[in-house]
């Protein structure tokens, strides 16, 4: 399991920006941090549909700074197939590999959707064939890392399968999912784990994707960001932003606690008195 780095460098590019250390020059508030290590924040970074660019980018700038991250990958990705020994990897390295289904579903009636295609339209689908492939799924990462529990990220954020909500049928499959939200924020007080915020990371510089963990300081919440494409593919952060955010996590650690979902949830529910199952 990787820990939090304790490189203390400054990046000039960053520690001398007044924007974004408008946050960090107050302190994050009295309330006193559910976090690891007394940490003011959990960060979760998440990465969707198992692309080439996480195995070719993302994972070794994470791995130089000895950041884990949380990738849900779709099982019929051709990245799946052709590079399965990497994904394995990865997991070995620290990284939790996640759920996305097999075919990456979605709702074909909500707008611009033109892409998905029949046979993967969530509109389309029973309650209880979206069961039977997240379960599959989950199998298939299994066979991967020898893990046993599991997070979830809903594909294209839809929560409905045939009209139907998916939640309570996850609840026995995941031990949370992930959406999106305009902040990244799930606060240290909710309950839900099938509704974890994430912040679009896709097309923002270094400095907006740190504002967005500076901004979680002041309630020491649980922040995530999703990424797609990093450096390549598509809906796509930058290499360049994408390095800048992970070297500022690691150049301080005393404020941010970054973990795996799994990690993160499993943490939260045992500070809300929950079972607090989940953990590697």
């Amino acid at each position: 399991m990787y820990k939090p780095s304790m490189l203390k460098r400054c990046f000039t590019a960053i520690c001398f920006s007044p924007v974004l250390l408008a946050g960090a020059t107050e302190a994050a508030g009295d309330t006193e941090s559910p976090w690891p290590n007394g940490a003011e924040v959990a960060v979760v970074l998440t990465y969707d549909d198992a692309l080439d660019s996480h195995l070719d980018v993302a994972i070794p700038q994470l791995d130089k700074l000895e950041l884990p991250g949380t990738f849900y990958l779709s099982g019929a990705r051709p990245s799946m197939r052709i590079r399965l020994d990497d994904w394995r990897r990865a997991a070995e390295r620290g990284h939790e590999l996640g759920n996305h289904m097999l075919y990456h579903p979605c709702r074909k009636s909500v707008a611009n959707r033109g892409w998905v295609k029949p046979w993967q339209d969530l509109d389309n689908y029973t309650l209880d064939q979206f069961v039977e492939e997240a379960k599959t799924t989950n199998s298939m990462l299994q066979a991967i890392d020898g893990e046993t529990q599991r997070t979830f990220a809903y594909p294209c954020g839809d929560m409905q399968a045939g009209g139907k909500d998916v939640v309570p049928a996850l609840q026995a499959l995941v031990t949370g999912a992930r959406l999106f939200s305009a902040d990244g924020q799930h606060k240290v007080d909710n309950p839900d784990f099938y509704r974890v915020a994430s912040f679009d990371g896709a097309e923002k510089s270094g400095a907006q994707l740190i504002s967005v963990a500076e901004a979680a300081r002041e309630n020491h919440s649980l922040v995530s960001f999703m990424f797609h494409g990093v450096g390549g593919d598509y809906i796509t952060v930058s290499e360049d932003a994408h390095r800048q955010l992970l070297e500022y996590l690691a150049a301080n650690p005393d404020h941010y606690w970054v973990a795996t979902m799994r990690e993160a949830v499993a943490h939260l529910k045992g500070v809300q008195g929950g079972a607090g199952s989940g953990s590697r």
